[in-house]
């Protein structure tokens, strides 16, 4: 690739270098959906019972009624239709328990007297399967209300059918009290159990946020303290260890410009930037000569190309602080889709395994930096034949 070529001197040429739970009463989106789940299944049960009995009821009927019993059936079909189309709840749910109390007192023209008292009349399947849906549709209370309505009504039909009620009639209707009272206890245990569900996702949903909102402080900590490494900690460094007096005039605009990177809030939204006007400053403000081989311009992220920028800083400063040697070579080049950053120096070197891992300026402030905007950092080194810090981001 060709590139443009430009350096800039260094004002220490000249001097040596150093060695969010569900409350309590709510539901949850488990709860919900199986409550919905039930009800639906309910419905479409009760309507499936209740055809079946309607041809139940045609076989029984005699030959003289037959015709009555089909109009009944053919009712109670269109009936059904109706309550499973439009669901179960409100005014609905009323007029179906109207409908089957009314079966059930018009048991005289449409069960035959010999079915009455016991398990083939048609109308007590028909009930048995209303009061036991409703437990699913209703509350505790309204349930019991309906199934005592249903039962007496289907009871008072037994009575007007037959001068004699048949003796079963009684048990039958005791029996179907039990059957919904089993249903509902049913319908509570499964409730249950989808709050219980509910809670737990809450719990872990909890737990995920927590871990999540520790992790982000714990990255904006690691980034707070990668950038102070980068600006006045390097700075700091520079003049305490010497490498400068306090009089160079581009200490005071290291310093200022170190304040302004402090008080920055970088913005992963920012819009894209030029990445070699970035480099630019940074070789202009190091402390060494630095020959550079780049593009005119190299627009980017501006998130990304400030990641960049400072690890070419903390590079630099890695090479006055380690490499033994007054200058350092800077190219950037694109290919395959990622822009790479080099920064090179003929210094001492150094075995990279042998870094130790608080070695923040290496593992920190490159390294990490580097993953933190989807890029990635490799150090070659060896004793005697200088390093080469690698910086790789993807173009978008």
């Amino acid at each position: 690739m060709t590139g443009r070529w430009w350096s800039w001197p260094s004002p220490l040429a000249l001097r040596p270098a150093p060695a969010d739970l569900p409350a309590v009463g709510e539901s949850g989106a488990t709860e919900d959906g199986l409550r919905r789940l039930g009800r639906r299944y309910a419905v479409l049960v009760r309507t499936a019972v209740l055809l079946c009995a309607s041809g139940a009821a045609l076989v029984q009927a005699a030959p003289d009624r037959r015709t009555l019993v089909a109009v009944v059936v053919v009712a109670l079909a269109a009936w059904s239709v109706v309550y499973t189309r439009f669901g179960s709840g409100g005014w609905l749910l009323l007029v179906d328990t109207a409908v089957i109390m009314l079966l059930g007192l018009t048991q005289r023209w449409t069960v035959p007297p010999d079915a009455l008292g016991d398990s083939t009349n048609w109308v007590l399947a028909v009930v048995t399967i209303t009061v036991v849906a409703h437990q699913w549709l209703t509350s505790a209370a309204l349930g019991a209300l309906l199934t005592t309505a249903i039962v007496a009504a289907h009871l008072t039909g037994n009575v007007l059918a037959a001068a004699d009620p048949p003796a079963g009639s009684v048990p039958l209707g005791l029996w179907t009290f039990a059957e919904a009272g089993l249903s509902r206890v049913l319908y509570l245990l499964v409730r249950t159990g989808a709050r219980q569900a509910d809670l737990a996702v809450a719990v872990n949903e909890q737990a995920r946020r927590e871990a999540a909102v520790a992790a982000a402080r714990r990255a904006e900590e690691r980034e707070h303290l990668a950038v102070l490494h980068d600006t006045a900690a390097s700075t700091l460094l520079a003049v305490g260890s010497g490498l400068v007096d306090g009089t160079e005039p581009w200490l005071v605009e290291q310093a200022a410009r170190d304040l302004e990177i402090l008080a920055a809030r970088p913005d992963p939204d920012g819009g894209d930037t030029d990445l070699v006007r970035l480099l630019q400053q940074v070789v202009r403000q190091a402390p060494i000569a630095v020959e550079v081989c780049a593009p005119p311009a190299v627009p980017m992220p501006a998130f990304r190309a400030t990641a960049v920028s400072a690890a070419v800083r903390e590079a630099l400063t890695n090479v006055v602080r380690h490499a033994g040697t007054n200058a350092a070579d800077l190219t950037v080049r694109r290919t395959g889709g990622w822009t790479v950053v080099e920064v090179a120096d003929r210094g001492r070197g150094f075995t990279p395994e042998r870094v130790p891992v608080q070695r923040r300026g290496l593992s920190h402030s490159i390294a990490q930096r580097m993953t933190r905007v989807g890029g990635r950092a490799v150090v070659t080194s060896r004793p005697g034949h200088g390093t080469r810090v690698s910086l790789e981001v993807p173009d978008g």
